[in-house]
């Protein structure tokens, strides 16, 4: 038997072997959609998962192409490529990083390392970026992904296949400035109140802006605030002319309103500010923004700083009215996209307030100690005014009884 026909029947033989494949899917591990700040390091933006059969798999290349690809350009100074060789569930760097950091160009980035996709092992890959110092891109999302069977290279000479639900996306990843979210004050009045026709300086609602302690990747920087809407909202539009005046307060730590006596007035506001006080149906919006606000201090990352929006009242007008705050109402100095408030709560309401004529002797009654303060009169309610008499009857009863036992003989 010569040689040449036992090699030709070897190669026969190979040529017959069925050719390997390598599926890829999303892993069921990819991160969360979460929100990144600028100059931030080796965040996780994607993980995919490899598995091979039918023998080893030899990859030559991989393209990661990105969502939004003109931003992507701008959003990040780099691309990383990790695969977990050992299967421990780490990217060890940079043991198992593929070629070196990529830049981005149109969107797209390919790493030509070659490695070895071993037959019947899962193992993952890992997409990390470098996110960028240009400002333009706050509020933007991305989403890296693998397009399509083609973006798996294989070797030129290679029968292997590369199968897979494509394209494989892996979560957003929007670059915001702060995380924030509106809570509701402890000195809010607990029931609806009733106040004098006239009355100032009423509280109207207690609010929070908390800037959320950040969590990694991603350390977020806090929130300057830049503006803030107040609404009012009356029974009926006519009753929008009742409301003479809005004012923004600083709160002093207490969740008391105490105007003059704690809180801060950081700016008021009447009919008169024209677009700054816009009454539409029985809404009245009130913004407070300018020098007033901007030079409030910052609120850090895991801080939070409360206030007060009170609401004054024109004499001879009755009206029912709440006064409230909407997330969407609190701008930071990089807007809503930048300065992000998470979605619940949408808003805060203070109690419903009725304007009304307070009869003689009785009290318009008010937050227990903790809201309502108002520079209108306020004589004793009924009820308060029952035990004076009560107790002033008592002590004139008392007294007579004293009087007579001292003309008692001895």
């Amino acid at each position: 038997m010569t040689l040449r026909p036992v090699l030709l029947a070897i190669l026969l033989a190979a040529s017959a072997l069925p050719a390997a494949n390598v599926a890829v899917n999303l892993s069921g591990t990819t991160n969360q959609p979460f929100a990144n700040k600028l100059v931030d390091t080796d965040v996780q933006v994607a993980r995919f998962v490899l598995q091979a059969s039918g023998g080893d798999v030899t990859i030559d290349g991989i393209t990661i192409d990105f969502s939004n690809p003109t931003n992507a350009a701008l959003a990040f100074s780099g691309v990383r490529l990790f695969y977990d060789a050992n299967g421990n569930g780490t990217f060890e760097d940079p043991a198992e990083e593929l070629g070196s950091v990529q830049a981005v160009g149109t969107g797209a980035v390919t790493f030509t390392e070659t490695f070895t996709a071993l037959n019947g092992l899962i193992r993952e890959l890992q997409v990390r970026v470098h996110i960028g110092n240009n400002v333009a891109v706050y509020g933007e999302a991305f989403q890296a992904r693998i397009d399509a069977a083609g973006s798996i290279v294989l070797p030129g000479a290679s029968s292997d296949t590369v199968s897979g639900t494509f394209p494989a996306t892996g979560n957003a990843i929007t670059i915001r400035n702060s995380v924030n979210q509106l809570v509701q004050g402890t000195g809010n009045p607990a029931t609806p109140r009733t106040v004098a026709k006239g009355s100032q300086s009423v509280s109207g609602v207690h609010f929070i802006v908390d800037c959320q302690v950040a969590t990694n990747p991603g350390e977020l920087v806090g929130i300057d605030l830049q503006s803030l809407a107040i609404s009012v909202t009356t029974q009926t539009a006519g009753q929008t002319a009742a409301v003479s005046g809005v004012s923004l307060w600083q709160d002093d730590g207490d969740g008391l309103f105490e105007p003059g006596a704690g809180e801060i007035q950081i700016l008021g506001r009447t009919p008169a500010d024209v677009g700054k006080w816009i009454a539409a149906g029985n809404v009245i919006t009130v913004t407070f923004d300018g020098t007033s606000i901007a030079v409030l201090p910052q609120i850090n990352t895991g801080q939070a700083r409360a206030f007060w929006a009170s609401i004054s009242f024109v004499g001879g007008m009755e009206c029912v009215c709440q006064v409230s705050i909407n997330r969407t109402g609190i701008q930071g100095s990089l807007g809503n996209l930048a300065d992000f408030f998470v979605t619940s709560p949408a808003s805060i309401q203070g109690e419903v307030i009725t304007v009304a004529d307070v009869p003689k002797g009785d009290k318009a009654p008010e937050a227990s100690g903790e809201g309502g303060c108002s520079t209108a009169g306020q004589p004793f309610s009924g009820l308060s005014l029952a035990w004076l008499l009560a107790g002033i009857a008592s002590g004139l009863c008392l007294r007579n009884r004293r009087v007579k036992q001292a003309k008692l003989p001895n």
